[in-house]
């Protein structure tokens, strides 16, 4: 009789752990088509191509390291003068990321219509309406967000960003040693504060660069990582174009391991 009742006890055990496990699966399915619901959504806020613009071309590198990450951008023409173009970063990954992203996204007013007139948003501007909506939601926990917003004229060359505790923008000029363009500000939805921006006029040849903080642990050969070894390849590789130099920055910097993060680079490079 023990015999048998150890035997009922272990088919129970069993029946329970197939029970648990088939429950485990249904989760893990439920888990995965909210992860593909989620990157579908982030894809679809991408630029499906990249606006092409007298005096200018544009290029990007853009690899999540997870199906769905914290890294988004945008390039967009504003009238027949303007450029819009943003990259920012969301800590973190998976759906909760996703959902800032979402909100960040709705929230960049980059453009006023007033009848058959308009106004274009000034980068500071933008910045500090989108830090506002973010305070405005009382989120329960604080939200680590980076971002830079630029307005580039094509017409006369000039270039004008504000940022929010993001990496600072990469000059890559076609003479002279490339340079960080360090300009102040914080993170967004963590006070109120202003976020002040510059203006640099750009020459024929030059190049700029937006990215996001993945790329600070990138390498290229014995230079330390980060701002070191991307001054270093930026300076031997200047001469390329900007689709090329974006890539092989990307892929060099990160040759000797992996992408421990999301990466995105978007380049601007000024034509005759």
């Amino acid at each position: 009789m023990g015999e048998k009742n150890a035997y009922d006890h272990l088919a129970a055990e069993c029946a329970e752990l197939r029970r648990l496990n088939k429950r485990l699966q249904q989760l893990h399915q439920q888990i995965d088509y909210q992860l593909q619901l989620a990157q579908r959504i982030q894809a679809s806020f991408l630029p499906k191509n990249l606006p092409e613009v007298p005096h200018g071309r544009f290029a990007v590198h853009f690899l999540p390291r997870d199906r769905v990450g914290g890294d988004f951008y945008d390039v967009f023409r504003l009238d027949e003068n303007h450029v819009g173009l943003y990259v920012a970063d969301v800590m973190g990954h998976g759906v909760p990321a996703s959902l800032l992203t979402i909100f960040v996204k709705k929230g960049v007013q980059t453009k006023e219509v007033f009848g058959r007139d308009y106004r274009l948003v000034p980068p500071e501007e933008v910045l500090g309406r989108l830090n506002k909506d973010l305070l405005e939601q009382h989120l329960s926990e604080q939200p680590f967000i980076t971002m830079v917003y630029a307005l580039y004229n094509h017409r006369d060359g000039i270039f004008r960003f504000a940022r929010a505790g993001h990496p600072y923008p990469l000059y890559v000029p076609q003479t002279g040693e490339p340079t960080f363009w360090r300009q102040e500000g914080l993170l967004l939805g963590v006070a109120d504060t202003t976020f002040p921006a510059r203006s640099y006029p750009l020459n024929p040849g030059d190049k700029v660069l937006l990215y996001s903080d993945g790329l600070d642990s990138g390498r290229f050969e014995s230079h330390l990582p980060g701002s070191d070894s991307m001054l270093a390849w930026a300076t031997r590789h200047r001469h390329l174009s900007i689709q090329k130099f974006i890539d092989g920055l990307a892929r060099d910097l990160f040759a000797a391991g992996g992408q421990p993060d999301d990466v995105t680079l978007l380049g601007l490079e000024v034509s005759p």
